[in-house]
């Protein structure tokens, strides 16, 4: 009985150690990387695999040291909306100057069985050549809108056809890969440019 009960206590105490081991890593890699920020208490942002129209399979992680401009939308969008948007993204690396090519302008598309990677391709250099269009799996671009807090809605229209529901905030993450905000997705160049010019100067 008491060689039963030592081995029950050797037991728990390696479970104890490994258990602390566990915990003590994980708390090194959250503290090393920081805590992801949060709004109204839901985390946003997180990892990706997606494909880019121009250089093909890309991460969340081909980003990080760069500040980045997160939009949802999709090529057959009215011009009144994702065209504008993307129009005042584009203004905006204009107005950075140099500031720029800490800035990478991502467009996802929220429609990946209609924008291939060259439909894409061809839609966003209409707005030059620096924001990335990136499209991937129906159900991995669902995943990613979830995460940056983007609606994944779809409006059946006539014959067949249908249309999705672009994002009305463009999400802003910073170099680190950690939630730094929004903005609103009719803001101006100026004003994008602004907010972005804002958080480089923050200590």
């Amino acid at each position: 009985m008491q060689q039963r009960d030592k081995r029950r206590l050797t037991i728990a105490a390696i479970i104890v150690v490994v258990a602390s081991i566990v915990g003590y890593g994980t708390y090194r890699v959250a503290d090393r990387m920081g805590p992801v920020l949060s709004s109204n208490g839901n985390e946003v942002g997180g990892s990706f695999r997606l494909v880019s129209a121009a250089d093909g399979a890309v991460s969340d992680t081909d980003f990080q040291g760069r500040w980045m401009l997160v939009y949802f939308g999709y090529t057959r969008c009215p011009d009144t909306q994702c065209a504008a948007t993307l129009t005042a993204m584009a203004g905006a690396m204009d107005r950075l100057g140099p500031r720029a090519r800490m800035v990478a302008p991502l467009f996802i598309t929220l429609d990946p069985m209609r924008d291939t990677a060259e439909i894409l391709r061809a839609y966003t250099l209409r707005f030059g050549p620096r924001i990335f269009a990136l499209t991937g799996a129906p159900n991995m671009i669902q995943a990613v809108a979830r995460e940056y807090h983007a609606p994944y809605v779809r409006h059946e229209g006539t014959d067949g056809d249908y249309s999705m529901e672009p994002s009305p905030r463009i999400v802003i993450m910073s170099p680190e890969g950690r939630y730094a905000g929004t903005i609103e997705s009719t803001a101006s160049a100026d004003d994008i440019a602004a907010r972005l010019n804002g958080l480089m100067a923050a200590p």
